[in-house]
């Protein structure tokens, strides 16, 4: 019988293997997107509260608004931290039932909050620039595509239409907010 989460037990990341790691991340993210850090658990989860903090409340901070910042801070890092978990959850069972083998969800979950920094960083002027977002989103979608291919092994072909699928969603989901929320 085979192990649904191999084991892959480490000691507590250190806050400078963390901040090294983006350094060299944030220099070149397709080179290092290849090469997936090994953290612990608390150190993804922070991480991905640290930068949807910090994304909400620069953007609410440029446009001067309490509500958005206040939202940055308490929203922003659950609903980001939930939508990383559930692509977690997607490419999980994608590599269980399309590729025949078991990803640890640890991995997965590194892959998806390293890929999705674009689209944070960009998120910060989306009050400026309604479409900036889409942009962010489409360097995410790259480097998914890298990191996809290069640390999970899929097939170039797979990677492209799997990621194509969830921009497309991504593009939709923008497209109808637009059209719902008032100028």
């Amino acid at each position: 019988m085979r192990e649904v989460n191999p084991s892959t037990s480490r000691p507590q990341t250190t806050l400078k293997e963390v901040i090294d790691y983006l350094i060299l991340f944030l220099k070149n993210p397709a080179e290092q997107i290849r090469h997936l850090p090994r953290w612990s658990w608390s150190s993804l989860f922070m991480l991905q509260v640290t930068i949807a903090i910090t994304s909400g409340i620069i953007s609410g901070l440029l446009v001067l608004n309490f509500y958005r910042m206040l939202f940055g801070l308490i929203l922003m890092p659950i609903v980001s931290t939930a939508a990383c978990l559930l692509l977690t959850n997607f490419f999980y069972y994608y590599f269980q039932f399309f590729e025949n083998r078991t990803v640890s969800f640890r991995r997965l979950l590194t892959f998806v909050i390293l890929s999705s920094i674009p689209f944070f960083l960009f998120q910060i002027l989306a009050e400026y620039v309604r479409f900036i977002s889409l942009i962010g989103f489409g360097f995410t979608s790259l480097l998914a595509i890298i990191g996809l291919k290069e640390s999970f092994q899929v097939e170039k072909k797979r990677a492209i239409i799997l990621i194509s699928i969830l921009f497309s969603l991504a593009l939709a989901t923008w497209i109808f907010n637009q059209m719902t929320v008032p100028s």
